[in-house]
Parts: C-alpha cells; sequence; structure tokens
C-alpha cells in the first residue's frame, strides 16, 4: 500500500508539472491521451465476518473506506470521422476510454457469534479487507463539463479474519487469506476546471475472501477529488 501510494504522490508531481506546461505532448504523448491521479473516501461495507459468526447477531458490514488511483484516458481525435454502412459520425461522439488502477481499503467488519462443540461459547468475529486493482474504464459526456463512467476489472484482494472466544482461548483463530475477483464500477465525474474534476462512484468487488468462512462480495461508495492533465 505504501508504495501504491508513494506512486501515486509521485504521479501527481508529473501531472502538475505537465499541466503547467500545457499538456504531455513534450514527454511523447499524443494531444489525445490524459493522465490522472486521485483520491476518494466513503463507505465501504463486507459482511465477511457476519458469514463467519455461528448463529450470527449485532452484525456490523460497514464502516469507512477509501482509494487511492491513477490511470489514462484516450480522447477521439477531434475532426476524425467515423464511417459505417449505416452512419457517419464525428469521432468526438465516441466514448473515452481508459485504464486505471489502484489500491482501496474496504474497511472491517464485525459480528457476535458462537463458538464450541455445542456453541456455548461466545465468540467475536472480525474481517478486514483491502484490495488492489486494474480496470479498463469507459467515459460518456452527457452535459457540459459532466461525464459518466463505467469501469470493469480484476481485483487483488487481501482479507484477514480473526475470531476470539474469551470463555476459551484455544478456541482463537487469526487467518489471511488473498485471492482475485471481478470488480464492476459506475459513477459521475464533474469537471471543475481544465485539470481538476469531481468524481463520485460506487465499485463492487465480487467473491472476496472466496473458499473459507469469509466469503462475501464488497463494495465502496466514495466521493473524491482527480488531478488530470487535460
Amino acid at each position: 500500500m505504501k508504495t501504491i501510494i508513494s506512486c501515486s504522490l509521485a504521479g501527481l508531481t508529473l501531472l502538475a508539472n505537465a499541466a503547467n506546461a500545457g499538456g504531455m505532448e513534450g514527454y511523447g504523448i499524443p494531444s489525445n491521451v490524459s493522465l490522472y491521479a486521485g483520491a476518494s473516501a466513503g463507505m465501504a461495507n463486507h459482511d465477511g465476518a457476519c458469514s463467519a459468526a455461528n448463529v450470527s447477531s449485532n452484525c456490523d458490514d460497514s464502516a469507512s473506506g477509501y482509494k487511492v488511483f491513477a490511470g489514462a484516458k484516450i480522447a477521439p481525435q477531434t475532426g476524425n470521422y467515423i464511417v459505417t454502412p449505416g452512419v457517419v459520425m464525428p469521432a468526438a461522439a465516441l466514448p473515452t476510454l481508459g485504464v486505471e488502477a489502484g489500491y482501496m481499503d474496504l474497511g472491517g467488519g464485525s459480528s457476535d457469534g458462537k463458538a464450541g462443540r455445542t456453541n456455548i461459547y461466545d465468540a467475536k468475529s472480525s474481517s478486514d479487507l483491502s484490495a488492489s486493482y486494474l480496470a479498463g474504464v469507459g467515459y460518456m459526456q452527457v452535459a457540459p463539463r459532466t461525464e459518466l463512467l463505467g469501469k470493469a476489472g480484476v481485483a487483488f484482494w487481501k482479507q484477514n479474519g480473526k475470531r476470539e472466544v474469551p470463555q476459551d482461548t484455544d478456541l482463537n483463530i487469526e487467518t489471511s487469506n488473498s485471492g482475485t475477483g471481478l470488480l464492476l464500477g459506475g459513477g459521475a465525474q464533474y469537471k471543475i476546471n481544465e485539470n481538476l474534476s469531481v468524481r463520485g462512484e460506487y465499485e463492487h468487488v465480487f467473491g472476496t475472501a472466496k473458499d473459507t468462512p469469509y466469503e462475501s462480495d464488497a463494495g465502496l461508495y466514495s466521493l473524491g477529488a482527480v488531478f488530470s492533465t487535460l
């Protein structure tokens, strides 16, 4: 996570320099390609702890979450036209496509349950979840300064689980799991000026902690800022 955050900060410095210089052409990048980085925070949820607890109660599956991310957008070349058998349209009418990588903290959850062969002991289960991801992103402008976005990709999740049984510490369990899952997301982005936008989105990771007692889907509602070269 520290490496991803450090790279994001370095990327923001590069983007600031490029934006002040008027774009990325001086770095050999075409004028219709922009780079961006940003950070968001919001509400995360996953019910892995609730799934793991036996006869669960007092389930708390929501917590604060955040993410840092960076990517590239490739806009259709203005002035060009797309010719099909049925229609001729300006290339600028096509969606903007891109790729994005990031790190998501998906928070923690907890639940009360029972443990022991006859479920006679009170137990507390907890689960913490995070994920790095790589996704393709599509953008469609729907109003001046406003565009909708959708993404699909793969999430590389890591989940830490714990069960605590105060009445019999021999039943305490700590686990660590990792794997991959499908990531889908969508949202909207509003451009404040040429280089700064506000983004709100929801992302859903499928099948975290798969094949373990903590298996569940996870989601993150977030609002944040995006700094780009265009």
